[in-house]
């Protein structure tokens, strides 16, 4: 007996449920190939920097590690004759006005600046300092963030299917808060290299790498400081489609000193991190300061550098969410040679540092990274100076003296007490990135 054919009403009502299904499918697989694609699509041009090592003398380095009447930059953009290279976020009004009176005083000077281009409504630039700035002839490139890989994949699937396309920081009213700034925040991307590079106006070159601010700052000059130049204007490049950007000085020598020196960025910094680290055993001494420690392949490192006899310190900030898992995984695994102190809540945070000390040398590595693994695995522009020194040189002592300064006035950690709960949410949020370090 023939099946009896389905009513006009049950077929048209099941046609909206087969075209909703069809959607929903349609945007699960556009959200599962942006997770997929965005996780692990190529690096663009001018990250993941590894320099050649270049050899420095002591003169050739400077540490500044106490507030400045003038900022550590200053003296780089006033002597700068043929270019300027910045990539600052935020742009303060005074580096603003550095850069203006210096394009004022030399016409045909290149100024290019790279900036994050979160909203003047989460701490980021300006508008108007941005427009005086291009008024002026000066470059500005608002980094192209979303050409880099997601931290947080399961979310920023989502961000750039529904948001992304019409999401532009710089079309928004300043100071307000909207739907697309304030889904875009959450995507939690961020340029931080905190560098300054230019001419000295006598055929070398000067950079400033200040990631703490005036209160802690290097300065580098020579070889090392011009080769920083070609990465930033290769992501310039790639985040602005003005023509007028210069080429870079044409590489130098390696150079000739006593300390050995190479400039490294994004995932590069975590690869010097453990190596550093890896080198470090009985009668070495370790100093790690940073706001946050929760990148996994530090803390084993870490973790090994004490297992092979060495003495770790290590300075974190007072409010970081995961310090205190991570803090008491250390000292409970550290077997008594890993310490753990923390920093007044109110005090200026210093420079993200490692520093690990031979009985002949000292390896430091000086960074905007903190050490998660948002800021070392390739998601975030960051930028450092790893440098290998003789132990008695006085740059190495100023090191030296600057973290004992800063340990002696921490405080000692006492939440090291293993919490479970606390752990495995800290270690959760690491790997899936639902977090906000």
């Amino acid at each position: 007996m023939p099946e009896p054919e389905p009513s006009p009403r049950a077929a048209g009502a099941s046609a909206p449920a087969r075209f909703a299904r069809i959607i929903f499918l349609a945007l699960l697989l556009a959200w599962l190939s942006l997770v997929f694609w965005n996780s692990a699509k190529p690096l663009p041009p001018g990250t993941h920097v590894v320099s050649q090592t270049f050899r420095l003398s002591e003169s050739d380095i400077d540490f500044e590690f106490n507030p400045a009447r003038v900022p550590p930059e200053a003296p780089a953009i006033e002597h700068a004759e043929q270019m300027i290279v910045v990539d600052r976020s935020p742009v303060t009004r005074e580096l603003a006005q550095r850069l203006l009176v210096r394009k004022r005083a030399r016409p045909n000077i290149k100024i290019v600046l790279v900036t994050d281009p979160g909203s003047e409504r989460f701490g980021g630039t300006a508008l108007e300092t941005l427009a005086e700035l291009e008024q002026s002839g000066i470059i500005v490139a608002r980094a192209g963030l979303d050409r880099l890989r997601d931290s947080n994949p399961l979310y920023s699937g989502f961000w750039r299917l529904f948001f992304e396309w019409w999401s532009d920081p710089f079309d928004e009213a300043p100071r307000r808060l909207t739907l697309p700034a304030w889904a875009r925040m959450h995507n939690a991307k961020a340029d931080q290299r905190q560098l300054v590079v230019a001419d000295d106006g006598s055929g070398g070159w000067t950079a400033v790498l200040a990631p703490a601010g005036p209160s802690a700052a290097l300065t580098v000059r020579g070889s090392l400081a011009r080769a920083m130049i070609a990465g930033e204007l290769q992501i310039a490049a790639w985040s602005t489609d003005d023509d007028r950007l210069p080429a870079g000085p044409p590489s130098a020598g390696r150079g000739v000193g006593s300390i050995d020196a190479r400039f490294i960025t994004e995932g590069a910094i975590e690869t010097a991190l453990i190596e550093a680290l890896a080198a470090a055993g009985k009668g070495d001494q370790v100093g790690i300061a940073a706001d946050i420690v929760s990148d996994r392949a530090v803390i084993a490192a870490a973790l090994g550098a004490a297992g092979r006899g060495a003495r770790v310190q290590v300075l974190l900030a007072a409010d970081a969410a995961p310090n205190p898992p991570v803090a008491a995984e250390l000292t409970r695994l550290g077997g008594g040679l890993i310490e753990v102190r923390r920093r007044p809540a109110m005090e200026v945070a210093p420079p993200r540092l490692l520093l690990v000390r031979h009985s002949a040398d000292l390896w430091v590595d000086w960074s905007s990274a903190n050490f998660t693994r948002r800021n070392l695995a390739d998601f975030n522009l960051e930028a450092g100076v790893e440098l290998r020194m003789p132990a008695r040189s006085a740059a190495a002592r100023s090191l030296i003296d600057y973290f004992a300064r800063a340990w002696s006035g921490a405080q000692v950690d006492a939440q090291t007490r293993y919490d479970a709960a606390a752990y495995w949410r800290y270690r959760i949020a690491e790997a899936t990135g639902l977090s906000s370090f």
